[in-house]
């Protein structure tokens, strides 16, 4: 992926302002955006969560798969972090259905949330972790970006769903 300097800037000036906030500020900022992208999956059949646009890309299966395995690095990326204890690997998720990666979705939003509720506010603020677009970025920052995510990843489904193939329901 190739994200312009403007907007590369943009997010990480939106992540380090969202850094310096209380985790609990944080975490209803990300889950504001995670009710937006589970209401968008509320409806989206089988057929249409395997339905690929074009050759090469990712069907809403794929990006849900995507979503939830991020989130589920970024949870032991914190606890790295904040010198805390990392969540477990999850068990494969390949080839499982949208209900299966809704599930593993919420359960992987449980799993952050649970690493950033036996945090302190400032448990090891000046400890930082590379991101491969936004560069090094604190705990606090790391969690804010779930929200940059899933807002990501809730447009790409929407261009999806506006695919002249795409199947109604």
């Amino acid at each position: 992926m190739v994200l312009p300097d403007e907007a590369r800037r943009s997010v990480v000036s939106y992540l380090v302002h969202q850094g310096s906030k209380d985790a609990p500020a944080i975490v209803a900022v990300i889950e504001r955006e995670r009710r937006r992208l589970t209401s968008l999956l509320a409806t989206v059949s089988q057929e249409q969560a395997e339905f690929v646009p074009s050759p090469g890309q990712w069907s809403i299966r794929d990006v849900v798969r995507h979503v939830a395995g991020t989130e589920r690095g970024a949870a032991r990326i914190i606890a790295e972090l904040a010198s805390a204890i990392a969540p477990a690997e999850p068990a494969d998720v390949a080839g499982q259905s949208l209900a299966e990666l809704r599930e593993e979705l919420r359960e992987a939003r449980a799993q952050l949330l649970q690493v950033v509720e036996g945090l302190g506010e400032d448990a090891r603020l000046e400890a930082k972790h590379d991101h491969p677009f936004f560069g090094s970025l604190s705990w606090k920052e790391w969690l804010a970006f779930q929200r940059v995510h899933d807002g990501d990843h809730i447009q790409q489904i929407e261009a999806i769903q506006r695919s002249p193939l795409y199947p109604r329901a």
